[in-house]
């Protein structure tokens, strides 16, 4: 087996856990089961403990958690280990104190000792995190690494937020449905999103948001509060169009989403399409399901925000209770051996093959039975019909 191939399965493997730890976290959460939890953060190593003596000094240390009878361990895609056992965990204990005496005090917070159902959000927003999905709400133990944010800086990003003009930093691509059989590009919504680089250097010059992520969750919900008040505007009425618009489920549950939906003029609502990230769903799960659920009750169209291939191995899509899943275009797709691709695609009507930039992702979703797409390409087909 090639270096490419064992890199592969590793990965296969690693997505395989994540789904599998997805699953037992779900399980006492309904459960009320409580399970101990041992999160081994290997990702996060510095260069210098990333040769093989030092990882096989951590994988020593694990020795007495791989051979507990109960216990489960999981080797998620980015190299991260999380253990879980039944109470009293004693094998977690004797491998997380061992684990400590090979740290040194500044890599000893790679180590995290947790517990089920109450560190059910966290353990979420990990195996997230492992399949390259960031989180809304980022770990405890890595908040904590960044720098603290002081009371002007959010006051001045906030007041600067307040002044800043939206519409220059917003992204807008159309979501249209493309026919094989005919030339024709039908718009069916424009969805919108912020340049968050943009941004950043119009309120806050020199402050990187990705590496402020309390800052720019707490900004997030602002833009968004502030992108639907300019759609409820009595002047957007005018030049009326459907749109979309990514949310977090806090949003919804805000005073300013209340008089945003009161002021729209009725049947207005099933013209805009909120998408709920997959980070955020995983995160809080509760707090998704009452944002969908009221939203749907007033009458919002749903969707899944841009989801890599990998998510369909953790999200029961077919139970999320939305209307779209928007599905990020990559190459590896044509292969279609992804976990839970097939069933996604069983019903290719609610799926929209976003960021299409060549013609072998139009040639693909069509193959698929996709017809709703977006992204750069299907711009310049739009704009040329």
């Amino acid at each position: 087996m090639s270096r490419a191939e064992g890199e592969q399965d590793r990965r296969h493997g690693g997505i395989r856990a994540a789904a599998e730890l997805a699953g037992l976290v779900r399980e006492c959460v309904a459960a009320n089961a409580v399970r101990e939890v041992l999160h081994l953060r290997l990702s996060k190593l510095g260069p210098d403990l990333r040769r093989p003596h030092h990882q096989r000094l951590l994988r020593d240390a694990l020795d007495p958690v791989l051979a507990a009878a109960r216990t489960r361990v999981f080797d998620l895609p980015n190299g991260d280990v999380v253990a879980v056992s039944a109470p009293p965990g004693l094998a977690l204990e004797t491998a997380r104190l061992a684990l400590l005496q090979t740290l040194d005090s500044a890599t000893a917070e790679l180590v995290q000792a947790l517990r089920l159902p109450t560190g059910a959000a966290l353990l979420l927003a990990v195996t997230a995190e492992s399949l390259g999905m960031s989180p809304a709400d980022e770990p405890a133990h890595e908040a904590a690494c960044h720098a603290p944010l002081g009371s002007f800086d959010l006051d001045t990003a906030e007041r600067a937020l307040a002044q800043a003009d939206l519409e220059a930093m917003t992204l807008a691509q159309g979501v249209c449905r493309l026919d094989p059989a005919g030339e024709l590009v039908e718009p069916l919504w424009e969805d919108r999103r912020i340049v968050w680089p943009m941004l950043a250097q119009a309120i806050l010059p020199g402050t990187d948001l990705e590496d402020a992520a309390p800052l720019q969750r707490r900004l997030a919900r602002l833009v968004e509060l502030r992108m639907l008040a300019e759609i409820a505007r009595p002047a957007a009425a005018l030049g009326w169009r459907p749109v979309g618009l990514p949310v977090v489920p806090a949003t919804l549950a805000s005073p300013g989403f209340l008089r945003f939906d009161e002021a729209l003029p009725a049947g207005r609502r099933r013209d805009i399409v909120l998408a709920f990230r997959p980070a955020d769903i995983l995160a809080d799960p509760a707090g998704f399901g009452e944002a969908r659920d009221k939203a749907r009750r007033r009458g919002y169209r749903l969707a899944l925000d841009d989801s890599p291939v990998e998510v369909l191995s953790i999200l029961p899509v077919g139970r999320l209770e939305l209307d779209f899943v928007r599905l990020r275009w990559v190459a590896a797709l044509a292969a279609g051996d992804a976990e839970g691709l097939a069933e996604l695609l069983s019903r290719p009507d609610q799926v929209i093959l976003t960021a299409v930039d060549r013609p072998a992702a139009i040639a693909w979703g069509w193959e698929a039975g996709i017809r709703c797409f977006q992204g750069p390409l299907v711009e310049r087909r739009h704009r040329i019909g």
